[in-house]
């Protein structure tokens, strides 16, 4: 269906050329052997096409003597039609009346934007007489007002007359003479005002129309419409010389406006044919450069024409107006051929328009003759498309009536079924409700359970510390008694005196590890610098921990260590302190604790701490390195339960771990601590 509509249309647009082309020997006459032109007893208008010389004046000086004296004329088999040129145009044609012929007749040119026409007529005694018109000479000093130029001319029956017609003008040098009888003149005139009144008031209808329903629906495509009617219709307006006739407007106006509407038109109708093909939604990228494009050549152009150079800025906006249309009507056909429905309006509407433009731009550049046909093509092509394109219009926003008024109704049937929806939804959100105040209920609940715990813990805590306290006035009372025996007895026996000091010893060894335990604890717990790693040299660390132990308590093997590894020496220290007095506190006095220190395969160092003891229970085990947890054999000895969980804390920190690798079913329980080198 896309493609027959498509050929059907490209049909249509070469059948309007080719009809236009055909014609062209029907306004022509066309015989090589120019014979005079007879004013016919009936009175019917004749063309002067057939029966015409020319002449180019290059110079543009010559008067009518030496014109007729020129060695460069030609005869002209049909209408003047030489394109943009600056040469001046002299036409010669031999005219006689026939007797029974009325005796008024007027010459009328068809262009009727023509710089200067005059028209030079040699009387009984040989001199010229001289009739001027045209845009460059003030309407109050033409012969007859009228839109184009015209000349009334009186002849003598069976005398002939030699006239000479001079044109120039900057504008299109195309136009067609005509002789018709004063009364067919003036009737003629009438009918033409007459349809160029219906049409520019169809024109002012589809304007005055078009404003009130863009201010009424602000529709893009309703707007550019607007537009684009404003500015064709006031081109076609300026090339027909109507506003120049009412308000008598100069040639240095009128020329700049209608440079500059023509200019205005093609950009204008780039942008619009883009809409109707709806190519910004298809490919914006590709819609928006052929805009552009087009409205810097319309610049262009423009620009000047404004400069005074008139011809060179039209014939770069019709230069740029030919490719645009073929562009237009390639992509439009290839759109059609894919289904895309708008672009089978397009060819229908924009084709009849293309056609005429076409005929209009072969015309100017006298391809194309010029004839009623050709002088019309694009006044005619632009109103039938301005028509129609009003009709697509106002269907169009049918259209898009009655999709609003679809929308709508679906819109109203989905606010229903939304309020539905929202009515389940509330209903399930009070069921949700309820089931949340019952699990806010439990949670209560639970948050009554968690502050029994919190309770338990605080009064845990509070025994904690009794125990603390307990713990630290043991020791101090034995190094307070043991000072005072030794204070008071100083001639006591060396033996004796060695064992207070051992009980000295005791007790402050016994303080320190509470010490290191209890506020290790808290610094790791509270403190936000904890770790600070630097270079230490192990090796002396350990020798220094072990020399803390009495002589004969620790059996040491230390191998081969790294000269220098990054740990935090102080909380080491308090690792390996908390490992031999767990050792130490759990170990028989005979026998001594074993330390074995290493660097392991992967480049670890193990630091391993057995010691002879009970083996631990297995449900213990998992519990050894919790806080606070002290195991049953541990009840009865000093120490907070803190001293495994300080440990596998520091190791924590430094990337190594510490595990129980014998739990004392051999007879040794052992505790091995390994760091990253």
């Amino acid at each position: 269906m896309a493609r027959m509509v498509s050929s059907c249309a490209m049909k249509i647009l070469f059948a309007i050329v080719l009809l236009f082309a055909t014609l062209q020997p029907l306004a022509g006459g066309a015989a090589p052997v120019l014979a005079p032109l007879t004013l016919p007893a009936s009175g019917q208008p004749v063309s002067a096409s057939g029966h015409m010389q020319m002449l180019r004046d290059t110079s543009g000086r010559l008067d009518p003597e030496a014109a007729l004296a020129a060695s460069g004329w030609r005869p002209l088999p049909g209408a003047v039609s030489a394109g943009y040129t600056q040469d001046a145009i002299w036409l010669r044609l031999e005219v006689t009346r026939a007797a029974r012929s009325p005796d008024e007749w007027v010459l009328r040119f068809s262009n009727a934007v023509l710089d200067d026409v005059r028209l030079y007529r040699q009387d009984q005694a040989g001199h010229w007489l001289r009739q001027e018109a045209g845009a460059d000479v003030s309407r109050d000093a033409w012969p007859i007002d009228a839109r184009q130029a015209v000349f009334p001319v009186q002849l003598q029956p069976d005398q002939p007359q030699r006239w000479l017609v001079r044109l120039h003008s900057k504008k299109a040098m195309s136009t067609e003479l005509t002789l018709l009888p004063s009364a067919s003149f003036d009737a003629s005139s009438r009918r033409e005002y007459l349809y160029y009144g219906l049409q520019f008031g169809s024109y002012l209808l589809l304007i005055l129309f078009h404003i009130f329903f863009w201010r009424m629906t602000r529709e893009a495509h309703s707007g550019w419409y607007l537009l684009y009617v404003l500015t064709n219709a006031t081109t076609e307006a300026l090339t027909i010389a109507i506003p120049q006739q009412i308000f008598a407007m100069p040639n240095w106006l009128s020329d700049p406006m209608l440079g500059v509407s023509m200019a205005m038109s093609i950009a204008v109708g780039a942008r619009f044919s883009t809409l109707q093909l709806e190519l910004p939604a298809l490919y914006p990228r590709f819609s928006r450069v052929v805009v552009g494009i087009t409205a810097a050549a319309a610049l262009f152009g423009a620009l000047l024409v404004l400069r005074g150079d008139y011809a060179a800025g039209v014939l770069v906006v019709q230069m740029t107006a030919l490719p645009l249309i073929v562009l237009f009507i390639g992509l439009a056909s290839w759109l059609a051929l894919r289904g895309h429905r708008p672009a089978h309006a397009f060819l229908f509407i924009f084709g009849i328009f293309y056609a005429g433009v076409i005929i209009s731009f072969l015309r100017n550049m006298a391809v194309l003759p010029p004839n009623f046909w050709t002088n019309h093509a694009a006044t005619l092509g632009a109103f039938v498309h301005m028509m129609l394109m009003s009709l697509r219009l106002n269907r169009r926003y049918a259209e898009l009536r009655r999709a609003k008024d679809k929308a709508q109704a679906e819109a109203v049937r989905a606010v229903r079924a939304l309020n539905e929806r929202l009515e389940e939804q509330v209903a399930r959100r009070t069921l949700a409700l309820q089931q949340e105040i019952g699990r806010r209920a439990a949670l209560e609940g639970e948050l009554r359970a968690a502050l029994e715990v919190e309770t338990r813990t605080r009064e845990e805590q509070q025994d904690f510390v009794a125990m603390v306290s307990h713990e630290f006035h043991t020791p101090l009372a034995i190094i307070n008694t043991t000072a005072q025996q030794i204070a008071r007895n100083t001639e006591a026996p060396w033996e004796k005196t060695l064992q207070r000091c051992q009980n000295l010893r005791e007790a402050s060894g016994r303080m320190t590890a509470l010490v290191d335990e209890y506020l290790s604890a808290d610094r790791m717990e509270t403190s936000a610098a904890t770790f600070r790693p630097q270079a230490c040299d192990l090796r002396a660390l350990l020798h220094a921990v072990l020399a803390e132990w009495p002589d004969g308590r620790i059996d040491a093997s230390v191998q081969a260590l790294p000269g220098s590894v990054e740990v935090d020496a102080s909380l080491l220290r308090v690792a390996l302190r908390n490992l031999l007095s767990n050792a130490d506190r759990h170990a028989p006095q005979a026998q001594a604790i074993r330390v074995q220190a290493t660097t392991l395969d992967d480049g670890r160092v193990q630091i391993v701490v057995s010691n002879a003891g009970e083996p631990l229970p297995a449900d213990e085990i998992p519990r050894l390195f919790q806080k606070y947890f002290r195991g049953r054999i541990a009840q009865h000895k000093p120490g907070a339960g803190l001293g495994l969980y300080l440990v596998q804390r520091i190791a924590e920190l430094h990337g190594g771990q510490v595990t129980l690798d014998s739990a004392g079913n051999n007879g040794t329980i052992s505790f091995a601590l390994r760091l990253p080198a």
